[in-house]
């Protein structure tokens, strides 16, 4: 994890609301202060960016039902380089229910201490650093220019951020990281915690210390610490729910019941819908005489019709807007999608639940505590002839209905319903499921040359990304890149049709035709003939090369998925003499090559690659990467086409 924030890439408007500001205030009573340490050799040699990290101290406590944080950083300039990240002071913040106070600023210079707080003039600016995602969530930059930081100077500063309840569930709790990706001499989490009142701990590693001291006003005071960390190599490949670094995670129940009940009420009432939008629901019921077909039918009319904007401001980061005014606007974010999408599987005798999920660190939720933080997705969970069938309202050029239609890979997801205790399902999927690639390579040689016509079947998250390709992207260019892929194997193709693309989007399968020549003549003008390759490229481009060290996290695989490569040669110059079948399975993935030749230059390859894995542990790594290294020896073979 990043302790110092990142350069601004985009401008920042100064926002002149008085409300909306950075206050000075005084530091708290409560906090409590700590002195700053040395910091010895061995951790300042691992120094990076001309920024030595002194001290990261964070402490948490509720007044009432208003959680109080106060965060300071001190770090020394050890290099110019740190100036232009030391020096400038970047704070977020929600206006609508957070408000944030700079209580210390100051340079120690030798035995100098130089007090800046109320030398400064903090500006607060309004940044959208998601709006090319079509995300708005109104946060706000209050930032800080220190005048004067030299090389050698210590900069101390702290802040205290005040956040009201939005909800009323889920928020009880916190996090805070002992561990960054540079060096830092002590990382320090105090949370003040009434006593007799639940604290559920998530794991943390020896390393870290912990401490409780009773306060004696019904308070207890626990204390983590980690000193003079060193970050580890990091290795390549991790899957993104896998933290090596320590995070504290607390929270006050390990029970999802009460986020779900906070949200519920919202969620699964019912809601009117505009009358042309009734009319669109009654057509569907009328058109589609199964539960199946009508939640695939209105999944694509949610799709289609709604652009994806999101309006996460305040409480709107947790709540839909009400199903009319998103159809009214023509736009809507996950969770938009999702209640319109509920409210219209009602009203045709379709069983739903939204459900709240996290796009890059789902697979990770059953080892969070309960808090509305940890989710950033809202889709949807249907039962469709007796299971549950995950649906993302958010998608694009989608096709397919039950067992056609992509599934959703996010790992675990948490309905939202009245109904029973909440609890974290994992969202089940097949290989052919999620993505299916099938491509079938023709080499027919004659007397002038040879043909190749390459055609490749798209299925479920293949046929989505095709079909957007070609929807978003001239035919043209498409056949350009498809080309060039040939021309570098086959110097001297060229395209004898442009690409054809058919797309049946009812089953969800798109088929693209390439249709290439190549004379005879480039056969010996580029030395072809003798060096001629087929191949199956790229099947396990995404695994990382063996590390020289025993491997610590998990790698991750991307699974399940699959991809079948056929190539069939017919009349070829030479009789050919195939490669040996190889079967290669590990916990990662199932690799498999089979050859067939016969008399007239008849030769069939086919590969097949099935990841069936979201990741492997780390102890399992290694002999899957020598698994990796035997799949690329089968994948990539060359002949001379020279006759005897």
């Amino acid at each position: 994890m990043r302790l110092v924030s990142l350069v601004l890439s985009l401008c920042l408007a100064a926002l002149p609301l008085s409300a909306q500001t950075l206050s000075l205030a005084e530091e708290p009573a409560w906090v409590d202060i700590t002195a700053i340490p040395e910091g010895d050799a061995t951790l300042r040699a691992e120094v990076e960016g001309g920024q030595f990290f002194l001290l990261s101290d964070h402490q948490m406590r509720w007044e009432g039902d208003v959680k109080q944080s106060y965060s300071r950083t001190v770090a020394e300039v050890t290099d110019r380089a740190g100036l232009e990240k030391l020096a400038t002071i970047k704070i977020d913040f929600d206006p609508t229910n957070e408000t944030v106070s700079l209580v210390r600023l100051a340079i120690h210079r030798g035995t100098e201490v130089i007090d800046l707080k109320d030398k400064v003039a903090p500006q607060v600016y309004r940044r959208e650093t998601r709006l090319e995602e079509g995300i708005i969530d109104g946060t706000l930059t209050a930032v800080i220019q220190v005048p004067d930081l030299r090389v050698g100077d210590v900069l101390d500063e702290a802040t205290v951020l005040e956040r009201r309840p939005q909800l009323g569930a889920g928020e009880h709790g916190g996090s805070s990281w002992l561990e960054w990706s540079t060096p830092v001499a002590l990382s320090r989490a105090l949370v003040t915690w009434p006593e007799g009142v639940p604290l559920e701990i998530g794991p943390l590693p020896d390393r870290v210390t912990h401490s409780i001291t009773g306060l004696g006003d019904g308070q207890v005071r626990h204390e983590w610490r980690r000193e003079n960390h060193i970050p580890p190599v990091e290795e390549e490949g991790v899957p993104y729910e896998v933290i090596e670094d320590a995070l504290l995670r607390f929270s006050d129940t390990r029970d999802w019941t009460a986020i779900v009940q906070a949200i519920a009420p919202h969620y699964t009432k019912d809601y009117p819908l505009p009358p042309d939008w009734e009319a669109k629901v009654a057509k569907i019921a009328a058109e589609n005489p199964t539960p199946d077909a009508r939640a695939y039918a209105a999944l694509r009319l949610v799709q289609d019709e709604l652009r994806y904007v999101s309006l996460s401001v305040g409480a709107g980061g947790y709540l839909a807007r009400a199903p009319e005014e998103v159809i009214a606007t023509g736009f809507g974010d996950c969770k938009d999608k999702s209640l319109l999408l509920r409210v219209i599987l009602s009203r045709l005798g379709v069983q739903a639940d939204v459900a709240l999920t996290d796009l890059d660190q789902g697979y990770g939720l059953p080892q969070e505590l309960p808090m509305l933080g940890v989710f950033d997705h809202m889709i949807l969970r249907a039962t469709l002839n007796g299971r549950a069938v995950w649906m993302d309202p958010t998608g694009s050029h989608e096709g397919g209905g039950l067992g056609t239609a992509t599934e959703p890979d996010y790992g675990y997801a948490l309905p939202v319903s009245t109904s029973g205790p909440a609890e974290l399902e994992r969202m089940e999927v097949s290989a052919k499921g999620t993505w299916a690639l099938e491509v079938r390579e023709s080499y027919d040689f004659s007397m002038v040359g040879l043909i190749l016509t390459v055609e490749t079947l798209n299925l479920t998250g293949a046929a989505d990304g095709a079909r957007a390709r070609w929807a978003t992207t001239p035919v043209s260019q498409i056949g350009r890149e498809l080309l060039d892929f040939y021309q570098t194997r086959y110097p001297g193709l060229t395209e004898a049709k442009p690409p054809l693309m058919t797309d049946d989007r009812a089953a969800n399968r798109v088929t693209v035709v390439e249709t290439y020549f190549l004379p005879f003549t480039a056969l010996d003008q580029n030395g072809l003939r003798q060096d001629f390759v087929f191949a199956s490229e790229g099947l396990v481009n995404r695994y990382p090369d063996p590390q020289s060290t025993p491997r610590r996290l998990p790698m991750q695989v991307g699974g399940p998925w699959s991809f079948t490569h056929i190539v069939a040669v017919s009349d070829a110059p030479i009789d050919f003499n195939p490669p040996e079948d190889e079967v290669i399975s590990n916990p990662a993935f199932d690799f498999s090559l089979k050859g067939t030749s016969s008399e007239g230059g008849n030769m069939g390859l086919t590969w097949t690659y099935n990841p069936k894995a979201h990741a492997v542990p780390a102890e399992q790594v290694a002999g899957v990467l020598q698994d990796v290294e035997a799949v690329r020896d089968a994948t990539w073979f060359s002949w001379d086409l020279t006759p005897d």
